[in-house]
């Protein structure tokens, strides 16, 4: 399709936002670039397929800013999760390609949008210590720990041990559920099978649930949360992308990219996610919920619009 001057507005607007979106915790653009593209295009496929792409250059502007300060750390016990996840992405794809799960984009994800962003605003987005006691209960009844174990985490917080703690710039990200445990493998399996399906069915870069994830099973400060899992999620976009255009290709017999759109939205989300991602370093965890709360609930909002247009 030819676009017109106001698509190319709206198209630069709406990757503004999902710059800002992705700069606070990694949150995809996915809840308001699918209807959008679904609205000029009526092409399901294509628009996740433009959404995904759209969060690699997005999740590219953000994470400069987050590497650069440091605010990442890497292990091998993410290769598990990641892994699952990218099997689980490819499932995803074959089943929304061969079956009508399509339809799924209209009305209930804004609408999940905006009372996850209002959930966040109110409440705060949990951060390790909010969800320490949470966990320690879950891990204590699923294999037996005594109370020794919590009260040796407790002494140990401020301390290195190796494995297990890591001192960085006074911050520690200490393991909330023992590493290679039989709770740790379940989660890491569970939630690994829900992220790849976020990205596979739904064209996100899962990089909001990799930031959760994180913070549970892993036990991340919530900034360094954010640095890895923009690390992660441009994993999760290129495979994505790259299995949508395989598989598009095999069984639809077409590939799914279109340039114009990938152009104004990237220039949006890339320059607006960079510059915002800067300033975000030097914001409070609350600070940086309330924020990705707020811009939850606008994406919420113009999505729904979206839809009720079309």
């Amino acid at each position: 399709m030819v676009l017109e001057f106001y698509h190319i507005i709206i198209l630069i607007l709406i990757g503004a936002l999902v710059g800002i979106s992705m700069s606070f915790v990694g949150q995809t653009g996915q809840g308001v670039v699918v209807p959008l593209i679904l609205l000029m295009t009526g092409d399901v496929l294509l628009a996740i397929a433009v959404n995904v792409l759209n969060d690699f250059i997005a999740v590219i502007g953000v994470s400069i800013n987050y590497v650069r300060k440091k605010q990442y750390y890497l292990t091998k016990n993410v290769l598990l999760l990641i892994l699952i996840s990218l099997i689980a992405s490819f499932l995803g794809v074959l089943i929304l390609m061969t079956t009508r799960l399509s339809n799924i984009f209209g009305w209930f994800l804004p609408a999940f949008f905006i009372f996850l962003g209002s959930t966040i605003l109110s409440k705060g987005f949990p951060t390790s210590e909010s969800l320490k006691k949470m966990v320690n209960k879950i891990s204590q009844k699923f294999l037996k720990n005594n109370k020794n174990d919590l009260d040796r985490i407790e002494q140990n917080k401020k301390t290195q041990r190796v494995g297990e703690i890591t001192i960085i710039d006074d911050e520690y990200i200490e393991s909330m559920i023992k590493p290679y445990s039989k709770l740790f493998f379940l989660l890491a399996f569970i939630l690994g099978i829900v992220i790849g399906f976020n990205s596979g069915m739904f064209g996100a870069n899962s990089g909001l649930i990799i930031t959760i994830v994180l913070i549970i099973l892993y036990g991340y400060p919530l900034k360094k949360s954010v640095g890895t899992a923009l690390i992660l999620s441009i994993v999760m976009c290129i495979f994505t992308f790259g299995t949508y255009q395989l598989l598009g290709y095999l069984i639809k017999g077409q590939l799914y990219f279109n340039w114009e759109f990938i152009l104004y939205l990237g220039l949006g989300s890339f320059f607006t996610g960079f510059i915002i991602s800067n300033y975000v370093q030097n914001l409070s965890a609350k600070a940086m919920g309330r924020g990705m709360g707020a811009t939850m609930i606008l994406l919420g909002l113009i999505s729904l619009i979206f839809f009720f247009i079309s």
